[in-house]
């Protein structure tokens, strides 16, 4: 990658952490061979800074909600209408952007406007610790769920993780059906790597169907490539067996970590 093939939107990636690893050193080696490309990027830095201060999360959560949900609410209605089939899982598009995780990572990149009372429980994160993130919204509110959570169908969730230093890794959940989804990575055949920094978000948004009980996500991680369908298919097996889902752990080699969150269904959210 050259200078002049390094465009303000990989600069952009760069600045949130969004860029692969070997990516993320080279525009950092480059930048300090060049001191254009150095200044270009404080130059962005402070144009970022400049746009949350004109634009202040309070105010952007709001509209960012409202286009998100106008889109899902399409998304939706083209479902029932039969034009396509209806997904739990809503992908970014273009048009979307996939909003929520937009302002997410604007709220909380590095710290940035960062405000605990904007967001509930996550004055109490621990970025030394590898683990499964859930958010749910409400209105303008936005709140990361913890274990036992009560959660009910048609919430929107947006998951995220702290890969703590470890390399690759496999997000799934189990609902009450034994409906096993994958949400990182996007496919089977994906690779499992993770996104480094302290925290990164996944690039779709989850709405919790009717399946009764509970909702429960995994994070499988390693620090080598994950085969993703032979986590499934143990997954799968876990699934089918009610008596133990709900707490049981996959059997996995000593090298790799597991984490869970457990989300309760029910009618009561407090």
């Amino acid at each position: 990658m050259s200078h002049k093939r390094t465009g303000t939107w990989v600069l952009q990636r760069y600045l949130l952490g969004e860029l692969p690893p070997s990516k993320m050193e080279e525009v950092a080696r480059l930048a300090e061979e060049n001191p254009d490309l150095k200044r270009e990027i404080q130059n962005l830095q402070q144009a970022n800074a400049e746009m949350m201060r004109r634009n202040p999360p309070d105010t952007m959560l709001p509209q960012i909600l409202k286009r998100y949900e106008a889109n899902l609410r399409q998304a939706q209605l083209r479902a029932r209408a039969g034009q396509v089939k209806r997904k739990r899982l809503y992908w970014a598009a273009p048009v979307l952007a996939s909003a929520l995780a937009l302002l997410l990572v604007f709220l909380f990149k590095d710290g940035t406007g960062f405000d605990p009372n904007r967001v509930k429980g996550e004055e109490s994160l621990d970025f030394t610790k590898t683990q499964v993130l859930i958010y749910r919204k409400t209105g303008t509110e936005v709140k990361r769920l913890s274990d036992g959570d009560r959660v009910k169908a048609g919430d929107l969730l947006q998951l995220g993780y702290i890969p703590a230093g470890k390399s690759y890794g496999v997000i799934f959940s189990i609902d009450g059906n034994g409906v096993v989804t994958l949400h990182q990575p996007r496919g089977k055949s994906g690779s499992s790597r993770l996104k480094q920094g302290n925290k990164s978000f996944l690039a779709a948004a989850y709405e919790l169907d009717d399946a009764p009980g509970f909702e429960r996500f995994f994070f499988v991680t390693a620090m080598t490539e994950i085969e993703v369908p032979s986590i499934l298919r143990q997954a799968e097996g876990l699934a089918a067996s009610p008596a133990s889902v709900k707490t049981a752990n996959l059997d996995l080699p000593r090298s790799y970590g597991q984490f869970s969150i457990l989300l309760k269904k029910g009618k009561d959210n407090d």
